[in-house]
């Protein structure tokens, strides 16, 4: 380095100052800096190049082509700038998504959702076009959902009123290998024109459902299907969820400035106005509307909350809109052409819509100041929206009707707005000063919880979102572990916690090998560590059961220290390249609770969940078992007494003896590994409830076992009976009892 005495800015300038070992590589260097602060100029020599001021920086386009520079690699959201200034930005399936905010949020997002309005940016989600014949896009669908889903092809689906939820599997592979809840739309019939779907998807299985849609219009072969059209319109829409008690009120009073105030759609929100929450309206329907820019009239406000009776003319008006709910017109565009759908007279309107700054002139020539602009109808564009009313089934993936009432009304129900690119900015400031709480993904998936709702892709195993999320979760969580010192970092293995980074559901339903996205242990002083530990305590165990041979002789040739292997031996091996049945939907759920409650008649596994295979088309009797020991089941554990469930906790079939920690157990008894039914995907304290809560997922044999076990189930409109497991402690503290629902 160069000598202290010579460290200043002057002296660097001259290389014959500096020390001879090191000249040659300052010359090179200082070439280099010469070459990258010059550029060829108009005469073909090296000139200074000179750098813009702020002023130009600055500047509109500048800015603009600054952004674009930026997003390589990764796409912005239209309200990037925005979300960076005021929460946490990660990038996830090639989007920058805020993902929380930089104040803690956790109980004012909860606030926002249950009492005010809790809003979202959700433009990351994809939307796959579909073009084509209507009976051919319902064939096409059929190999990807289940049968009883076929039902999109009902009238009131086609004709654009109702978003339809659906889980899609892989072609051909119901009722293994599920992808994910998706919601699909269609366009409004028009005669002579042909049908037109639009798929919204989770972006982290978008590239997978749309291949697996071109492999099944492969798999058909018919001319019908070979002139579908898949496109992916994703950069073409931008959406917003909402959710609480005020959303309806907040879009009712954002989007009352409607182009046609006396069509079907304007007509329906402004008589929903006074409705006190979104859960009032049944879900899934779908208002299309058009409003004028949102420019002309910001800032919004919320109007006061109308406590007191509604006119006898309005109360009259809001109950015809109920009865005829929706309205056959509701989905068709206000000006009779194809709105939201027509992308290209959209794109046309964003590009010759006012400026910012022509819309800043009308204002200052305005007489009174303040006052909002009037739509000019020769300068000013109108918006195109789609408004649908969201709640539980979209991220269910199913109907849902009679587990409605487990679940917190106004944590699940809300809107979703769709409109054409280039509004977003203008959408989002419009939410937000009406008094709307911009929240991140994190916060978004709390809220969900709160509300008892499994969330895609933390609460779907058995699905690869699901793997690869939890394996990127499970290396980060390893690596921070394995950095610690072995003297200050948790002993797992002392305290029996065989899996504290991931769910093993791969070993719990007997497969052999994890999924390839699950981080390893690979530090050889880690592993010779872990060996030691665990032939200390395979020692301990079999001096312990050296002991009770007498009594237990058949069991002295079971190695209660390899898990994998027990494992194997309980549930029988299955093949590792075969799917997993995750049990999802209201109507497969409601018989896995009808099951837990049957009478004690039925002596094997297929006998008992005969119902369940009835309910599977397609499938015989010869690889029932196969597909039963495949089957994960979701629950809700609400828990009874003081801790809270951890993430990846095991959950075990409660004995009859009080809960004790695992040290505390009987010499040579293992009470884990035999009544090991499931693990928590999400636990945490919930507001809603007043106690601890997880969302955990079990296997349908570990639910068998625990049927066998003459523990019933409690119903929310059951008897007495309650199905009681315990939740294992992570920190080797006492086991956490909890009451068992299944859901769907």
């Amino acid at each position: 380095t160069l000598p202290r005495h010579l460290r200043r800015r002057a002296a660097s300038h001259n290389v014959k100052r500096m020390p001879v070992r090191l000249r040659e590589k300052a010359i090179s260097e200082m070439k280099k800096s010469a070459a990258s602060s010059k550029t060829l100029g108009d005469s073909g020599k090296l000139t200074n190049a000179k750098k813009n001021n702020r002023y130009k920086r600055r500047r509109t386009r500048s800015v603009r082509a600054e952004y674009e520079q930026r997003q390589n690699g990764k796409r912005w959201l239209e309200t990037h700038v925005w979300h960076a200034k005021r929460m946490h930005m990660k990038e996830m399936w090639g989007v920058m998504v805020a993902d929380s905010p930089n104040e803690r949020s956790h109980r004012a997002a909860y606030r926002a959702a249950k009492e005010k309005t809790f809003v979202q940016d959700v433009s990351f989600y994809r939307t796959i076009e579909v073009t084509g014949q209507v009976e051919a896009i319902t064939r096409l669908l059929g190999c990807l959902v289940a049968p009883e889903d076929l039902t999109i092809a009902a009238p009131c689906y086609v004709n654009g009123n109702r978003m339809a939820s659906l889980t899609m599997y892989r072609a051909g592979q119901y009722p293994l290998s599920a992808l994910g809840p998706v919601t699909a739309l269609w366009k409004p019939i028009i005669k002579g024109q042909l049908g037109v779907m639009w798929i919204r998807i989770h972006p982290c299985i978008a590239d997978t459902v749309l291949s697996e849609l071109v492999n099944a219009r492969a798999m058909l072969q018919e001319p019908l299907e070979q002139q579908l059209r898949i496109d992916d319109i994703s950069c073409d829409l931008v959406s917003f969820e909402l959710l609480g008690n005020q959303s309806t009120q907040m879009l009712c009073s954002i989007l009352s400035h409607t182009a046609s105030p006396k069509s079907c759609g304007a007509s329906i929100l402004q008589a929903i106005q006074a409705l006190p929450s979104p859960a009032s309206l049944p879900e899934s329907v779908v208002l299309a509307l058009r409003i004028h820019d949102p420019r002309l009239h910001f800032p919004f406000k919320l109007g006061a909350e109308e406590t007191q009776l509604l006119p006898e003319q309005r109360q009259r008006q809001l109950d015809e809109v109920l009865l005829q709910w929706p309205a056959g017109a509701a989905s068709l565009s206000e000006a009779g052409d194809g709105g939201i759908w027509d992308r290209a007279s959209c794109a046309s309107d964003v590009e010759r819509r006012p400026s910012e700054h022509i819309l800043n002139e009308r204002r200052h020539a305005q007489l009174i100041p303040g006052a909002k602009l009037s739509p000019d109808p020769n300068i000013d564009v109108t918006v195109p929206l789609l408004l649908i009313r969201t709640g539980p089934e979209a991220l269910l993936g199913s109907r849902v009707i009679k587990t409605a009432s487990q679940l917190v009304d106004n944590l699940a129900h809300g809107w979703t707005l769709l409109a054409p690119k280039g509004w977003g900015m203008s959408l989002w400031m419009a939410l937000n000063f009406a008094g709307a709480r911009a929240q991140g993904l994190q916060e978004r998936n709390h809220v969900g919880f709160e509300a008892g709702l499994p969330t895609f892709p933390a609460n779907w195993p058995g699905t690869s979102a699901y793997d690869s999320w939890a394996g990127s979760i499970a290396a980060d969580e390893f690596g921070k572990w394995s950095r610690r010192p072995p003297g200050k970092r948790t002993n797992y293995l002392q305290l029996g916690v065989e899996s504290p980074f991931s769910s093993p559901f791969h070993t719990l339903l007997g497969m052999t090998s994890s999924p390839a996205t699950y981080p390893e242990i690979t530090t050889n002083d880690l592993q010779c560590r872990i060996r030691r530990l665990r032939k200390i305590n395979s020692d301990k165990k079999t001096v312990a059961l050296a002991t009770t041979s007498a009594d237990d002789g058949d069991n002295s040739d079971v190695d209660m220290g390899d898990p994998d292997t027990a494992n194997e031996r309980e549930l029988g091996a299955v093949d590792t390249t075969a799917g997993i049945w995750l049990v999802s939907g209201e109507r497969l759920s409601a018989i896995v609770s009808s099951l837990l409650t049957a009478p004690h008649d039925k002596v094997t596994l297929v006998q008992w969940a005969k119902p369940l295979l009835e309910s599977i088309r397609g499938h015989s009797c010869e690889d029932s078992l196969q597909l039963l020991e495949r089957a994960l089941v979701r629950v809700r554990l609400i828990c009874n007494g003081r801790g809270v469930p951890a993430k990846n906790a095991p959950i075990y079939i409660r004995s009859g003896a009080p809960s004790t920690s695992p040290d505390q157990a009987p010499v040579g008894v293992d009470p884990r590994r035999p009544a090991l039914i499931g693990y928590v995907m999400t636990g945490s304290f919930s507001l809603a409830r007043g106690c601890s809560m997880a969302i955990g997922a079990c296997s349908l044999k570990g639910l068998f076992n625990l049927w066998k076990a003459g523990l019933g189930i409690q119903l929310p409109q059951g008897s007495n009976k309650s199905a009681r497991v315990t939740i294992n402690s992570m920190n080797g503290g006492p086991f956490i009892e909890a009451i068992l629902n299944v859901i769907p």
